[in-house]
């Protein structure tokens, strides 16, 4: 199996929670997976992995984490061609229906036009939101979690989207 690069920004510890999670649950995918916070300039690291997933939390009124703001412009400048890249969100959709998770649309536009392929769309059944920069096409595009309101379903959506990933990350 090849190695994922899962990179992360998190203020309050609910993203990189889920990313220790999710990181678990690769490896026993069998999946070699390093973890790298945006915070500490890792974004640069990103040329060394042809598979990615990028997570983040969405801010109030849909923005991106602090972590992310500060590394957009290097992250801006990537080429991800050749590169399979996952996204995952962490939203509130109840407090914010309204712009639930979009800072993962604006992973997403980055990395298109950068030249990625973004895998690991999500089913959006099961979710109560008026409007998401994350959907495309009617799924969202990777796993969302609404750790505020629906904790209790993530270590499940976790399990189902590292399966997902299993066979979209296959032969690469």
């Amino acid at each position: 199996m090849s190695k994922i690069g899962i990179f992360f920004g998190s203020t309050t510890t609910n993203t990189a929670g889920v990313v220790a999670a999710l990181s678990e649950e690769l490896k026993r995918t069998g999946f070699e997976v390093e973890t790298h916070n945006v915070e500490n300039g890792g974004v640069k690291s990103m040329d060394n992995y042809d598979l990615l997933i990028l997570a983040t939390p969405t801010w109030t009124g849909g923005e991106l984490q602090e972590d992310w703001q500060n590394a957009m412009q290097q992250f801006a400048s990537l080429d991800f061609t050749g590169k399979r890249v996952a996204l995952m969100g962490i939203g509130d959709q109840v407090n914010y229906p309204d712009h639930f998770a979009d800072a993962v649309g604006e992973l997403a536009e980055k990395v298109y036009l950068g030249g990625g392929q973004i895998v690991g769309h999500w089913p959006t059944e099961g979710y109560r939101f008026k409007s998401s920069a994350a959907v495309e096409e009617g799924r969202f595009l990777g796993l969302i979690l609404d750790q505020h309101n629906e904790r209790e379903l993530t270590p499940e959506r976790i399990k189902r989207w590292a399966g997902m990933l299993r066979a979209e990350f296959a032969g690469y």
